[in-house]
């Protein structure tokens, strides 16, 4: 792990101990454990839909939900960061994509939102830090808004949702959306995803096993069938972090400034210098 990568886990330890009132003397380093063992698939059966997740780890828990297109997969290396740093790290793969099921009604991000409730019930973790990348952190926002007794603290990689994308970046989130996408469509549209152009191979190389074209459409519609001030800023004493990539053409830097401002002492923003919206 570089050293870059164990900030960012430090940064998210510290929030999680944050969230428990214990004293936090850290300043985003975190000493790493033994390697946990890789992580155990399972699925979830909910009233409407089945929902896949992997758990790896001890410790506190902490659900990751991913960039809306993708699976959760993505996310692995995170995850095993985490775990290795000596957290229970559940991921989860949103219905319509991966192993996850949906029943084919018209959904909200509050129902996606219940299935991430779902599956932490059914798991009996108790109170949990969500962490949510970009579509993810709408739908972790709206989990806290919706069951916040079941949510200890938020993390947003790439918080948008305010301020709009700037015109390349809402072409290239339309091609990863977009079913009909190639996988030479959505690479060339790399560059508006990543802040340095050197690690658009490193990225795609993460992303590419993840797509999940057919749920674009659901997710789509999640997002439109759901007013904005339902999940932006929960009311509540929870606390946020907010991880946000400089050069972000897409969850633009200051839909985090902004969040931030609303949100007051309950959030903290860590600027990623030069860092696009995939940040992971």
């Amino acid at each position: 792990m570089t050293v870059y990568d164990r900030k960012f886990v430090g940064w998210i330890a510290i929030l999680v101990v944050a969230s428990t009132g214990t004293a936090v003397s850290s300043h985003g380093e975190v000493e790493m454990q033994r390697a946990s063992p890789p992580a155990q698939e399972g699925i979830i059966k909910l009233t409407d839909s089945s929902i896949q997740y992997f758990s790896q780890g001890q410790g506190r828990p902490i659900v990751l939900l991913p960039f809306g297109g993708l699976t959760v997969g993505y996310m692995a290396g995170l995850s095993q960061d985490l775990a290795d740093a000596g957290y229970r790290v559940i991921r989860i793969s949103f219905r319509g994509s991966g192993k996850s099921t949906d029943s084919g009604e018209d959904i909200t991000l509050h129902t996606l939102a219940q299935d991430v409730a779902g599956v932490i019930e059914a798991l009996n973790l108790g109170p949990v830090n969500v962490g949510g990348h970009a579509f993810g952190n709408r739908v972790a926002r709206t989990l806290a808004a919706d069951r916040p007794e079941i949510v200890q603290s938020v993390i947003l990689f790439a918080a948008g949702g305010k301020v709009p994308p700037k015109p390349p970046g809402e072409h290239a989130l339309l091609t990863i959306f977009n079913p009909a996408s190639t996988d030479a469509d959505i690479l060339k549209q790399m560059k508006y995803m990543v802040g340095n152009p050197v690690e658009i191979p490193m990225a795609w190389q993460a992303i590419k096993a993840s797509r999940a074209p057919e749920v674009a459409g659901l997710q789509k519609t999640a997002m439109n069938n759901t007013p904005l001030k339902d999940w932006w800023a929960p009311p509540g004493r929870m606390k946020y972090l907010i991880l946000q990539g400089t050069d972000d053409q897409i969850a633009l830097p200051e839909n985090g400034e902004l969040l931030k401002e609303e949100l007051g002492a309950r959030a903290t923003l860590v600027r990623s210098p030069g860092q696009g919206i995939f940040c992971l």
